[in-house]
């Protein structure tokens, strides 16, 4: 990215998605007090005392880190369906216990909007093993969630959720099975307990799971965001004004590397307009006798009337740049300009 060194850091910053250094600096500080000192003064972040926490390999009992997963036992009560579902900010699973094909009991339960769907479709096979443990029960047990049997299959949990669970199925011993079954494929028990899951989300009765880490990082990430578009919509300078008229909202996929563009958006460029600023050149003025800045070379200037590209109406210009952006013949004629 070669501009003229003129050219403000926090519009670089938002044409390159990066958002200003103090910012992921203040975000890793509150990863670390959050998830590893626990402090509760962020609030604004979540309440620490219900996340969930990682245990060192080391204080894991041996016979819970790597468990024998039966995948089916002979001679069961109940086939046992389970499933997890999120739709917006809600989530719910739903476990579904059938006797001869046919619906024996259904429960259902809402978690908060801070759960994951994985941590749903764990914590419905974890009570499918604690329901039966507890009624003294056989029951075959059919998840469509290859992410939960592959970390009750992990030889190093970390997560005390995670924990937890193995440590029921492994005391459950040869009273349950765990199968993995295909999704929407027309089971008839698997599409059971994805309809119930889909409405254990509004209506299933109250269950508190630890919040997962990962959402300690994406909350503080999007308070990031918000931070940083904050800044951005209160930056007052001539060119950070005129560069938010086509990027109003901060983006980290966002990548805008050619110089020219940065020229046009930010107009600290080869532009007698910025150049009479600094005393490079007498006048502001282009040969064809109007100011030169880069909406002019770009729309009006007749010397450059072969790669004019049409001015967007000021409501459009966001589009318009988007479309710019997509653009490879736009682009060389906004080159051939500067």
């Amino acid at each position: 990215m070669k501009v003229y060194r003129t050219t403000s850091t926090q519009v670089l910053g938002v044409l390159a998605g990066i958002p200003p250094l103090y910012l992921p600096a203040r975000a890793e500080f509150q990863k670390f007090q959050v998830c590893v000192c626990r402090f509760s003064e962020f609030g604004r972040v979540l309440d620490v005392g219900e996340l969930d926490h990682f245990v060192k390999l080391s204080s894991v009992p041996i016979e819970f880190r790597s468990i024998d997963i039966k995948t089916q036992i002979e001679n069961s009560h109940f086939e046992v369906y389970t499933d997890g579902s999120r739709i917006g900010d809600d989530c719910g699973f739903s476990v579904s216990i059938l006797k001869n094909e046919h619906p024996f009991k259904i429960f259902k339960f809402k978690l908060s909007k801070n759960n994951t769907v994985f941590q749903a479709e764990l914590a419905a096979i974890n009570f499918a093993v604690h329901w039966a443990q507890e009624n003294g029960f056989k029951i075959n047990i059919y998840t469509d969630s290859q992410s939960s049997i592959e970390a009750l299959r992990s030889t190093r949990p970390r997560s005390a959720f995670v924990i937890e669970a193995k440590k029921n199925i492994y005391l459950a011993g040869n009273s349950v099975g765990l199968t993995w079954v295909k999704a929407h494929v027309g089971n008839p028990g698997n599409e059971l307990a994805d309809h119930h899951a889909k409405l254990a989300t509004t209506d299933g009765e109250n269950m508190n799971v630890q919040t997962p880490l990962s959402c300690v990082k994406f909350k503080i990430t999007n308070n990031l965001m918000k931070d940083w578009q904050y800044n951005w919509e209160n930056y007052d300078s001539d060119s950070g004004k005129r560069a938010r008229s086509f990027v109003p909202c901060v983006n980290k996929k966002l990548l805008v590397h050619n110089k020219c563009i940065i020229y046009f958006l930010t107009g600290h460029g080869p532009l007698p307009c910025y150049l009479h600023r600094f005393k490079k050149l007498n006048s502001p003025l282009c040969p064809c006798g109007r100011p030169g800045d880069a909406d002019h070379y770009v729309f009006h200037c007749p010397l450059t009337k072969e790669h004019h590209l049409k001015e967007p109406a000021l409501n459009n210009r966001v589009e318009w740049f988007k479309n710019l952006l997509k653009n490879r013949e736009c682009i060389l004629r906004l080159e051939n300009i500067f």
